[in-house]
């Protein structure tokens, strides 16, 4: 029944529990719920379940050590910057950083009050959750806009050292660089193989074309790789965007030996409105 009512949600974009109703009036035929729906006067939610919701925002909200970024979906810009919208995308990132939201199905409940009164339709598009399973501190960062946001984890030597303000201060740097530089991967380590190959084989032919030396090409092309694809995309080997004499490998040893032991970048995350 679970699994006909999602169905039937998506179909039409009625309420789950007039989706509920509908299927015991029809005894489970999907086809015969949609039209008992319809004749029930939830045309207009049918209508706006076919309407893309590409406008939005991200939210990051903590609970005790945890933390949970999430994007909220709409269909205008307009509806986006509603408070009331603003304040349901906090609501669901604090109920996702206490694990009571995982997915866009149980936030149904929480989006169709505001789904119904403004018109639009809505969804929890993505969320995720941190969960420290030692010392550390989880932070988020939401831009202005609320069209871009981050998430990170970074461990401590004591729970001490991850409330200190040098942990906190180093997450904030930190968030912004994943932010402003678009960040995909933590370290060369967390790259997908393929990914580098894919890369690698790119940068070959390039060079290959250039008319380099065969014998010379493979030296060519790890340089390339380390400044053009590492460098750009994975954070520890960023320099910062505040000092591009600074690289953020230099953060991290700066901020371990104010909090008194090895502090690590366990990972993050990056949300953009859309991607």
């Amino acid at each position: 029944m679970i699994k006909l009512i999602s169905e039937l949600r998506i179909k039409t974009g009625a309420g789950m529990m007039d989706c509920k109703k509908a299927l015991d009036a029809c005894s489970g035929n999907l086809e015969e719920a949609v039209v008992w729906l319809r004749k029930k006067g939830l045309a207009d939610a049918a209508k706006r379940a076919a309407r893309a919701t590409k406008e939005g925002r991200i939210a990051f909200e903590r609970d005790g050590k945890a933390g949970a970024l999430v994007e909220l979906n709409c269909e205008t810009d307009f509806v986006a910057k509603t408070p009331e919208f603003a304040e349901l995308a906090k609501t669901l990132a604090a109920k996702a950083a206490k694990g009571e939201v995982t997915c866009g199905g149980c936030a149904a409940p929480f989006i169709e009050p505001l789904q119904a009164k403004l018109k639009e339709n809505m969804g929890l598009r993505r969320c995720e959750r941190f969960v420290p399973k030692g010392p550390a501190l989880v932070a988020g960062y939401i831009h202005h806009d609320a069209k871009k946001g981050a998430m990170i984890e970074i461990a401590a030597p004591s729970d001490a050292a991850a409330s200190s303000e040098a942990v906190a201060t180093l997450a904030n740097e930190l968030l912004l660089q994943v932010v402003g530089s678009g960040a995909k991967y933590l370290d060369r380590a967390s790259v997908p193989q393929a990914d580098v190959d894919r890369e690698r084989e790119i940068h070959a032919e390039v060079v290959r074309k250039e008319g380099k030396p065969e014998a010379a090409i493979p030296k060519i092309v790890e340089g390339k790789l380390n400044k053009l694809f590492f460098q750009a995309n994975c954070l520890l080997d960023q320099v910062t965007l505040k000092d591009n004499k600074v690289s953020v490998a230099g953060l991290v040893k700066e901020a371990s030996a104010k909090a008194g032991g090895e502090v690590k970048v366990l990972r993050f995350s990056r949300y953009t409105l859309g991607e």
